[in-house]
């Protein structure tokens, strides 16, 4: 298996079909929040208990077409680390619409003590996007999709998938 690096994610164009790491036991995220950073409006929370075992799936959000008109969101991550300390957290999001990359975000932590308790708030720039293109990522949904990749000190560490409706349609999740 190609070593993964922060330079090879950086040049992906398509979303993944498959997790390219298993999920990493020195971190554990316990908390997902996405808001509306002008209104401070929630549009998403998760929340899991820090002894809840690690599982790798792709997750589905549903938003209403109203969330092209945020400008920006921010997202708070709650997390606990192991005994060992954790440096150089680099987190790689790539966003695309079926096989196309719309945008791309890094973003980077220093450092945190073993055993601890982390929030990590990112912000994020929403990209203007062309009303055809709102328009297809509305009529298409699940065809929006996104990669999280995060590496502690360099090392691959975590692979997050998510997919995304933006119809604003109910659909059951059997």
């Amino acid at each position: 298996m190609q070593l993964i690096t922060p330079e090879i994610v950086r040049e992906f164009k398509v979303p993944q079909k498959n997790f390219l790491c298993p999920p990493t036991k020195e971190i554990k995220f316990t908390r997902f929040v996405i808001r509306d950073v002008d209104t401070d409006f929630t549009l998403f929370e998760f929340n899991t208990d820090k002894n809840d075992d690690i599982q790798q799936e792709v997750i589905s959000y549903q938003f209403e077409p109203e969330y092209f008109d945020i400008k920006a969101i921010g997202t708070t991550k709650v997390f606990t680390t192991g005994p060992k300390p954790l440096k150089n957290l680099i987190m790689i999001e790539n966003f695309y619409f079926k096989d196309r990359i719309i945008k791309q975000y890094e973003f980077r932590f220093p450092f945190c003590i073993p055993d601890s308790t982390n929030s990590w708030e990112s912000i994020y720039d929403l990209p203007a996007l062309g009303e055809n293109l709102k328009s297809q990522m509305i009529l298409n949904p699940w065809e929006t999709r996104s990669d999280t990749f995060l590496f502690i000190d360099n090392v691959f560490s975590l692979h997050m998938r998510a997919e995304y409706d933006y119809s604003g349609g109910q659909q059951d999740f059997d």
